[in-house]
């Protein structure tokens, strides 16, 4: 089972839960974003600095939810700094694939699609459990973020 579809299984209504769920995606996202920036950077410059902003996006994204959780006076400790992984930092670089040809650069964008899809996916039923107001219009403005995010990375595989 992946992380998405974990993610996507466990749903907690209460709004505490819920930011908390919300913001550890977009840790993975941010994460996400930054691998493949790294990936695309030796042959397309054009893509990495895409993704790049999109990891930007992601660190903006994450802002504005401790932000509201500062509000909310929710977990707020919890949020000061990016959760930490399981393995080694030279496991992560392991797992890093550098683009050198066309091929490998359609293969990572289509995994791009595909994870951000899944994104928009979990923001979507994100949605359908919300129950606060500044929650929801930070949910929706995420959703259409990544749906922005989607149609650039259909651009960019074109």
């Amino acid at each position: 089972m992946s992380a998405f579809s974990i993610a996507l299984a466990t749903h907690d209504p209460l709004p505490q839960g819920q930011l908390a769920q919300v913001c550890h995606h977009e840790y993975r996202e941010l994460r996400r974003h930054r691998s493949l920036a790294l990936s695309f950077l030796p042959s397309r410059q054009d893509i990495s600095m895409v993704m790049a902003l999109f990891g930007i996006e992601s660190e903006q994204r994450l802002l504005e939810l401790h932000r509201l959780a500062e509000r909310m006076q929710a977990f707020v400790d919890a949020w000061e700094h990016e959760p930490q992984r399981s393995g080694a930092p030279r496991d992560a670089f392991r797992e890093q694939v550098f683009v050198c040809d066309d091929d490998t650069a359609r293969v990572l964008l289509a995994r791009a699609h595909a994870d951000t899809s899944l994104s928009l996916h979990f923001y979507e039923s994100q949605l359908a459990i919300c129950c606060t107001l500044e929650m929801r219009t930070l949910l929706e403005r995420f959703r259409k973020q990544y749906r922005a995010a989607q149609r650039i990375i259909e651009e960019l595989a074109a």
